[in-house]
């Protein structure tokens, strides 16, 4: 008996739930085979519309902001504060051009220069910090001076952390010697600022 002959004597009720169980095949084969692909391409297609229309807007954006930005970069290059970092290009690292400032300064006070520890090199709003951490002894007139001599150098030195000593044994009739702990901190920039970039126009 062929398969025809099969299907025309089932009951009605049998071919009729066979013929609905078919058309839903042919449905789902439908939906995998078109429906699916044409909503992926047409959503990937509404994807990269909205992003070429917000690259077109961002690159529109810069062009206008361009002006003010190589304004910007050039009043920052010629800053006075720019000139008090530390330079990275020359044949001294920071670390070692900090330490020598902060000698001078105690040899300005009247200090003799003391053994110095590089702390690790942090980084803070683009900047390099450089630590550099040293105690000694001093009293409270030869402490002014180390500051006053520090403030009168041309590259900026920020005293992050002091810690005073003092001995507990004072004569009312002089300036006791105390031992000093300071943490003093350089800046740096690694490179040159940027050249602004120029969006292309549309």
């Amino acid at each position: 008996m062929s398969a025809a002959a099969r299907l025309a004597a089932l009951p009605l009720a049998a071919r009729r739930s066979l013929a609905l169980a078919f058309l839903a095949f042919a449905l789902l084969v439908l939906w995998v085979a078109i429906v699916l692909p044409v909503r992926a391409v047409v959503s990937s297609q509404q994807e990269w519309r909205t992003d070429v229309v917000q690259e077109i807007a961002r690159d529109r954006g810069m062009i206008k902001a361009a002006p003010q930005l190589r304004e910007l970069s050039a009043a920052i290059d010629g800053s006075p504060l720019r000139a008090r970092l530390y330079g990275t290009s020359a044949a001294t690292p920071p670390a070692d051009q900090l330490q020598n400032d902060l000698r001078a300064a105690l040899l300005a006070s009247g200090v003799e220069p003391t053994n110095f520890k590089v702390l690790p090199v942090a980084v803070t709003q683009g900047l390099r910090v450089h630590r550099v951490e040293f105690s000694s002894i001093m009293s409270v007139d030869q402490l002014q001076t180390f500051f006053l001599a520090l403030e009168q150098q041309p590259r900026h030195v920020r005293v992050e952390r002091l810690r005073l000593d003092a001995p507990g044994m004072q004569r009312s009739d002089e300036n006791p010697k105390m031992t000093v702990l300071i943490e003093a901190r350089a800046y740096s920039v690694d490179a040159p600022t940027a050249a602004v970039r120029v969006a292309r126009a549309y």
